[in-house]
């Protein structure tokens, strides 16, 4: 890997992500964002054209809000394909962006290892499937590495680089550098191991959630305007570890051990969003799940919430 890591990261550089939808052409963008063509592969021509339709208008939205210049630069780095060797054979950092389908994964890093230059640094977008597992047959597994992006990617700043059980440190420092370069703020998971930290810490607070909801202590509307009004706002300041310093440990301790016996540890999903599924309530692409969505078009709804954020990240300056 010696030839990669030689390339300055702000050189013009040759990158390809694999799967153009909801994460993957924010990804794409993001990537754009510095020297270098980005490949953005996918299934047919009508899956890219409307991922290509979707950087356009991420594009207009973050430009409105100062958080982007030269839109159209970033536009034409992004070279849509639905030919993996094209995309692949020529890029020293792949990233895949399919579904998390375990199968598909391990046959599609097979083909970009076979694919791909020697040297070129694979990363999975996995949110939750343990990169061992991902990589399971690729024969160089050092340089694979994690790049767990959030949704939207293009706004949501982090990025979780994380460790598998091979990879290499060279991987591992060449990707932060990359995607802080990029205007990311990633950060460093040293263990492999399934939601690597922030979904973990995500699911136990959904859990809970979820939890008190099917218990029928408040809806769905107060349970979510608890983090977002309350405790949630002090996250943007101090996370649950400094925030634990703040208060004291010996309140912690207190508090753990009057609480944390009465949290929720249910193994899997509630019976009562099982049954939901069952009834097609899938959320907001379905009209109904924790929130009646009925009548509500899914694509500007998305909109409404991305300019949400897109107004939160302009005032906080990240």
């Amino acid at each position: 890997m010696s030839d990669l890591l030689g390339v300055g990261l702000m050189e013009a550089v040759t990158r390809a992500v694999i799967g153009p939808g909801l994460m993957g052409h924010g990804i794409a963008l993001v990537m754009a964002k510095v020297a270098g063509d980005v490949w953005l592969c996918g299934e047919s021509d009508a899956v890219l054209a409307v991922a290509m339709t979707r950087i356009d208008q991420s594009l207009q939205q973050l430009s409105r809000y100062d958080l982007v210049q030269d839109t159209d630069a970033i536009a034409a780095r992004i070279r849509p394909t639905t030919d993996l060797a094209q995309a692949v054979e020529s890029a020293c950092f792949v990233v895949e962006a399919v579904p998390e389908d375990l199968a598909l994964k391990q046959m599609l890093f097979a083909d970009i290892e076979r694919l791909a230059p020697a040297d070129a640094i694979l990363a999975t977008n996995s949110s939750g499937l343990p990169i061992a597992q991902s990589a399971a047959r690729v024969e160089n597994k050092a340089r694979v590495v994690g790049s767990h992006f959030f949704l939207p990617a293009q706004i949501i700043p982090l990025v979780e680089v994380s460790r598998g059980t091979e990879t290499s440190d060279e991987t591992m420092q060449w990707t932060y550098d990359h995607w802080r370069a990029c205007g990311k703020e990633p950060i460093r998971i040293e263990k492999d191991l399934p939601g690597y930290v922030a979904n973990r810490m995500q699911g136990a607070l959904v859990r809970e959630a979820t939890h008190l909801l099917a218990e029928g202590v408040a809806n769905a509307e107060d349970i979510d305007k608890a983090v977002r009004v309350g405790f949630g706002l002090r996250y943007l300041v101090s996370g649950p570890l400094e925030q634990r310093d703040l208060g004291g440990l010996d309140l912690h301790v207190a508090l753990a051990g009057e609480l944390w016996p009465h949290l929720d540890a249910s193994a899997g999903p509630f019976p009562m969003v099982k049954e939901m599924v069952a009834r097609g309530e899938l959320g907001l692409k379905a009209g109904k799940g924790f929130y009646d969505w009925s009548g509500l078009d899914e694509d500007e709804v998305r909109v409404e919430k991305y300019e949400a954020l897109l107004k939160l990240m302009a005032s906080l300056r990240l």
